[in-house]
């Protein structure tokens, strides 16, 4: 464990949570006969973290009661071993309506912290103990903890640069990404000289983002994303939620996460290139009209994707996934490709012809495409829309057909759709070309025999 300390901003009252807050924070809102707050501390303690700090300020006194009873969900962990604080914003700021914010409880542990670094979150988040050890990181950076939510509008929308925070856009009216804000952090002392320097907000409040926004324009700010989970405990809906995930991981997934629709947009639509590749880019699946049949297309590289796509076609780990590039050169930088097989690949790419190749050991693509073997399957499509989405993305996808396993390939954007209406795992985005013309799947040659077999006709 690298870092120590986490600050907890629970200061608010929580008015959307309605009369629920007449008589104490929403922190202590009961879930399942507990308080949420207890379900934060018990993720952080089963994370490695042992000194908390609580900014509060809204009925601090019922807090201070709460922690005097709570026990960590560790046996083992006697009462030496681990620090909680409370630290009274209300005390060392003034009450609300003097001044008010988000940056607020972080202006409070400028002192306690001192030049330790630290991870901060909002007290009314819950993140899971996996997400809480991840955004543990050392070094110069500071992170921000985001994950892709389809309706981002009333949250921060974290923009991306070359691997940087370029910007947190809050509540934008128009879309500009769909990467979110969750309130988790990891920061470096000199946040506190970024908070010096932010001014009230447009709406009269000191916010959080300003100070990480200077940050972002310092390049001093990276994004971590979420694997997990986040639950946003801001209103009376959120309970049934709540209490719903902790009963029943498997129900709350069905309730919540499974009946999810996947978006669906016209293969003709203008953007359509750069919405699939906008996909591709976070790691989901897209599936999409090829040259032949409907497939599947996700980064080749990213290990999560790829294991989405075996998810959802139900896929046995040990059937090799073929790969879209977007020409040879691209192939080259993947699998071993002498002169004579380059002349033969000149000849029938872009194509129906799969080609099986030797692989390059290190060539970065999901080791699950190939599994133990040491060949791997590629294809240049004579699909412009499926090359243009290679080109834009800049890196190969999977080729591999959009329908379950052991059944037969599909042409017809309708048998597509139907086959993921009561499917658990479904792609993220389909792009709908309606019926394609009539065509078998591609041709498979094995090249790194002496002599070249054909493995599908």
């Amino acid at each position: 464990m690298l870092i120590k300390k986490v600050v907890i901003a629970a200061a608010g009252e929580g008015t959307r949570m309605l009369h629920l807050t007449t008589n104490k924070s929403k922190h202590l809102i009961r879930v399942r006969k507990r308080p949420f707050l207890a379900y934060l501390l018990d993720n952080l303690f089963l994370a490695g973290y042992r000194e908390l700090i609580l900014v509060v300020g809204y009925k601090e006194e019922l807090i201070g009661e709460f922690l005097k009873k709570y026990k960590p969900p560790l046996k083992s962990l006697r009462p030496s071993q681990y620090n909680i604080r409370m630290v009274s914003q209300y005390a060392i700021l003034g009450p609300k309506n003097k001044i008010y914010g988000t940056a607020c409880p972080l202006k409070c542990v400028k002192d306690i912290v001192g030049k330790s670094k630290f991870i901060y979150l909002c007290g009314d988040n819950l993140y899971s103990v996996r997400d809480l050890k991840d955004i543990n990181i050392n070094g110069k950076y500071n992170y921000i903890a985001g994950i892709h939510r389809k309706n981002p509008g009333k949250y921060g929308v974290l923009i991306e640069e070359d691997g940087l925070l370029k910007k947190v856009v809050e509540k934008p009216k128009d879309y500009v990404g769909n990467l979110t804000n969750t309130g988790l952090y990891k920061f470096n002392p000199e946040v506190f000289d970024k908070l010096d320097k932010i001014k009230k907000s447009s709406r009269g409040e000191y916010e959080i983002t300003d100070a990480i926004n200077l940050l972002a324009k310092d390049k001093k700010m990276k994004i971590q994303k979420i694997n997990d989970f986040w639950l946003d405990f801001g209103n009376p809906a959120d309970i049934i939620k709540l209490s719903c995930f902790l009963g029943s991981f498997k129900k709350f997934k069905k309730l919540f996460w499974q009946n999810r629709h996947f978006d669906i947009i016209s293969h003709r639509s203008r953007d359509v290139v750069e919405k699939a590749v906008e996909f591709i880019k976070r790691g989901q699946v897209v599936v999409s009209p090829t040259d032949t049949v409907y497939g599947f297309l996700a980064d080749a590289t990213n290990e999560n994707a790829v294991k989405k796509i075996f998810d959802i076609k139900e896929r046995s780990k040990k059937k090799p996934i073929p790969i879209f590039v977007k020409d040879i050169e691209m192939a080259k930088k993947l699998a071993v490709i002498d002169e004579k097989q380059k002349h033969f690949l000149n000849e029938v790419w872009p194509g129906k012809i799969t080609v099986i190749l030797k692989r390059k050991e290190r060539c970065g693509l999901s080791k699950l495409l190939f599994g133990k073997e040491s060949t791997i399957g590629l294809r240049v499509p004579d699909s412009k829309l499926v090359t243009d989405i290679i080109k834009k993305f800049g890196k190969p996808v999977t080729s591999t057909s959009a329908n379950l396993s052991g059944k037969g390939p599909l042409s017809d954007i309708k048998e597509v759709l139907e086959q993921f209406e009561k499917h658990g795992a479904k792609p993220d985005l389909v792009l709908s070309a309606g019926k394609l013309p009539s065509s078998p799947s591609s041709i498979v040659i094995d090249l790194t025999k002496e002599k070249p077999q054909i493995l599908r006709p």
